[in-house]
C-alpha cells in the first residue's frame, strides 16, 4: 500500500530525478559525473513513487562534475540539490587545483551571480555548466562582486571571521558547515538556532574559500559581523588558532515555535569568554555578555 505524501516537494523532487538521468546519459564516465551517495537518489526516488513519507526522508541528491572550460582548465563543478530546488537555487561551488586562488575566488563569485539571474522553477544544471564551458578562468578577475570583507587575497596571512546568520535550522547546512570547515583545516564553532553564529579561523585563503561557499548556500540572511586577520611572522597558523577543532556548539537548547529553538546565552557568552572573544558576544546580540549565573 502506497504511503501518503507531503506533495510540498513531490514537484521539485520528481525533476531533480529527472534531471540526474539527463546528467547520466550526457556524462556516462564515472569520472565526469559521480554521484555523492547514489542511496539518496534511491531514497529520493522511493519518496516520489509513494513508498515512504516526506518526514522519512533523510536524504538530498548531490553529485560532482569534472569539466573543462575552453581554457582545458580542468574544473570540478560540487552541486547540492535542495529539496526545494528549482523552485530555489541549487547549492554550487566550483574546485580547481589549477587556478589561482584570487581567480578562483573570482570564477565562484561571478557563477554565483549568473545563477541568481537564472529563473527559478527550471532545472539549470545544464545551463550552469554551459555557462562554465563557455567563460575563460581569466574572466572571473574582472569580476568585482567579491564580499569586501574578503576582497583582498594575502599569503601567509591567519584570519578569523565571526558570520551572521538570521537562523541556522536545516541538517544539511548544518552538515555542510561541518565537512567543509574538516575539508579545508577550519577551525571554530556554529551555533544553530535564531539567530546563526559560525566562527571560521585558519589560513586565509581557506578561510576565504569557506566563506564563498557558505554565503552561496540559500540564506535569508547572511553576513560577516567581524574579520580578525594576522600577518604571519614567527607564529604558525596554530599559533594563533583559538579553537582546537570545528564543531557544532549547543548550550542547553530548548524549544520554541516550529523550528526555532533558544540557546542559553549565559552559557554562550561562557564560551567565548573561555576562548578570549568575550568581546564577540555584542556584535550578535547588542547587550553585553553575562555569565548563566548572574541571568
Amino acid at each position: 500500500m502506497a504511503v501518503q505524501k507531503d506533495s510540498s516537494c513531490l514537484k521539485t523532487l520528481d525533476l531533480q530525478l529527472s534531471e540526474v538521468d539527463m546528467l547520466i546519459s550526457m556524462f556516462p564516465d564515472q569520472e565526469e559525473f559521480k554521484l555523492d551517495d547514489p542511496c539518496a537518489v534511491a531514497e529520493v526516488k522511493s519518496y516520489v513513487e509513494g513508498n515512504m513519507s516526506y518526514d522519512e526522508l533523510q536524504s538530498r541528491i548531490g553529485f560532482t562534475l569534472n569539466l573543462h572550460s575552453k581554457s582545458q582548465v580542468p574544473i570540478e563543478l560540487v552541486c547540492q540539490l535542495p529539496h526545494e530546488y528549482p523552485d530555489i537555487s541549487p547549492e554550487v561551488f566550483t574546485r580547481s587545483p589549477k587556478i589561482n586562488r584570487k581567480a578562483h575566488c573570482q570564477l565562484n563569485e561571478c557563477l554565483h551571480s549568473y545563477i541568481l539571474e537564472l529563473e527559478k522553477g527550471e532545472i539549470c544544471i545544464l545551463s550552469i555548466i554551459q555557462w562554465l564551458q563557455d567563460n575563460e578562468v581569466a574572466k572571473g578577475e574582472k569580476c568585482t562582486s567579491v564580499p569586501t570583507a574578503l576582497s583582498k587575497s594575502e599569503s601567509s596571512t591567519f584570519t578569523r571571521l565571526w558570520i551572521y546568520s538570521h537562523h541556522i535550522y536545516g541538517k544539511f547546512k548544518r552538515r555542510d558547515l561541518i565537512n567543509w570547515a574538516h575539508e579545508l583545516n577550519i577551525t571554530g564553532f556554529s551555533l544553530p538556532g535564531k539567530p546563526g553564529v559560525i566562527c571560521a579561523e585558519g589560513d586565509r585563503d581557506d578561510v576565504q574559500e569557506y566563506w564563498q561557499r557558505v554565503h552561496n548556500l540559500n540564506w535569508k540572511k547572511i553576513a560577516v559581523k567581524d574579520e580578525e586577520t594576522s600577518e604571519l611572522k614567527k607564529q604558525s597558523i596554530n599559533d594563533l588558532r583559538k579553537f582546537p577543532k570545528f564543531e557544532e556548539k549547543a548550550f542547553e537548547a530548548r524549544a520554541g515555535r516550529g523550528r526555532e529553538c533558544h540557546m542559553d546565552l549565559g552559557r554562550f557568552y561562557e564560551y567565548l569568554e573561555e576562548h578570549g572573544c568575550g568581546r564577540i558576544f555584542s556584535l550578535y546580540y547588542g547587550v553585553e555578555g553575562r555569565t548563566s549565573n548572574k541571568i
